[in-house]
């Protein structure tokens, strides 16, 4: 596909201008405030999402010496956005640390510093820092969990991002709203600061593309992306991200075609209201899975190159949906599943870009 059709003008695009005015400016209220994950975290809390424990809130990062907090932590400027501010940190001895994002140890006075550094880039009048729990992957394939963030349309989920933050500069690729993996360089291209990935459907897909559809309705707008990550008990809510960085900065670029569905999709969500997500997260968090140890095998052997990966998984809900009965959502999750890893099995075999 020639470079031409990545190249459509944000002024020739409903989405695109979208996202780059909500980069300018939250446009209304409730924006502003679903946007701090000071304020996002406790609400979808209380509508039932699993969310990271909150261990310690700051105004002045100096606080953070003075805090008991355990080995593995999470430090997040409160008002930050694109991972910018944000310390994985492993307690190495009394005032050091390892920062799992950027790969080096760090003392108090350092963390600190970059933190006032990133308060500073931020422009904050008041700044704030959250403390909070470390989330386990599901996948071994390094200490930070895959970052999977949905575009969301009132309801509908037009695409879905995976970032893979182990490595530098990030791995990122995209599926539609129903995990089926989209093509490099035929429905997206990745600017030089980004690498391609390997897709690998969550472990709790099901359940995490439903709180992904419920969130989208409290959103106050017509396009929001509602990040997550899978952990081993299931899917943890993230943030609501009205202007995701890798679109605003072109990180991503998405095919003509791609776009006329995004566009349509802003239409729509207006044209004719909210959709509600099908089922219940209680429904969705019965369904059958390979567990944690077999998942975390087998996926991890996908996403490092393995087509044996994909297609134990494969087989794995092709038997459930043929002892499950037709009619049932069980039946259509299963067979649905095992065509998704079927089909990144059958890519991963013939070599052809992924």
């Amino acid at each position: 596909m020639e470079s031409k059709d990545f190249e459509r003008p944000k002024s020739q695009s409903v989405f695109l201008s979208f996202v780059a005015d909500e980069f300018r400016r939250r446009g209304t209220p409730r924006r502003k405030e679903l946007a701090q994950k000071i304020i996002s975290h406790p609400f979808v809390e209380e509508l039932g999402m699993r969310v990271p424990k909150r261990l310690a809130v700051f105004e002045n990062i100096d606080e953070l010496s003075g805090e008991d907090l355990p080995e593995f932590f999470v430090l997040k400027f409160a008002n930050g956005w694109s991972a910018r501010g944000v310390m994985i940190l492993q307690r190495t001895g009394n005032d050091e640390f390892f920062d799992h994002m950027a790969l080096q140890p760090v003392t108090s006075a350092e963390i600190q510093r970059i933190q006032g550094e990133q308060s500073a880039s931020f422009n904050s009048r008041e700044p704030m820092w959250i403390a909070e729990e470390m989330v386990r992957s599901t996948l071994g394939t390094g200490e930070i969990p895959f970052d999977y963030k949905f575009y969301c349309f009132r309801g509908r989920v037009g695409l879905v991002l995976q970032i893979d933050r182990n490595t530098g500069p990030a791995k990122m690729t995209l599926f539609d709203g129903s995990f089926k993996p989209l093509r490099r360089n035929t429905d997206f291209v990745l600017s030089d600061s980004a690498r391609p990935g390997i897709p690998v459907i969550p472990l709790h897909a099901p359940e995490m593309l439903w709180w992904a559809q419920r969130l989208s309705l409290e959103a106050d707008s017509p396009f929001v992306s509602i990040d997550m990550l899978d952990s081993p008990e299931g899917p943890m809510f993230g943030e609501f991200t009205y202007s995701p960085g890798g679109t605003h900065r072109k990180m991503i670029r998405f095919s003509t075609k791609m776009l006329d569905k995004l566009d349509g999709l802003m239409g729509e969500s207006n044209a004719y209201g909210d959709v509600a997500p099908a089922g219940s997260p209680e429904s969705l968090r019965a369904l059958d899975n390979p567990g944690l140890l077999a998942y975390r095998a087998w996926a991890g052997y996908a996403y490092n190159g393995g087509r044996r990966g994909a297609e134990r998984l494969h087989g794995f809900y092709k038997d459930l949906a043929s002892g499950s009965d037709d009619s049932t959502q069980e039946y259509e999750w299963y067979r649905s599943l095992s065509a998704r890893w079927a089909g990144l099995r059958d890519r991963l075999g013939s070599g052809k870009t992924i």
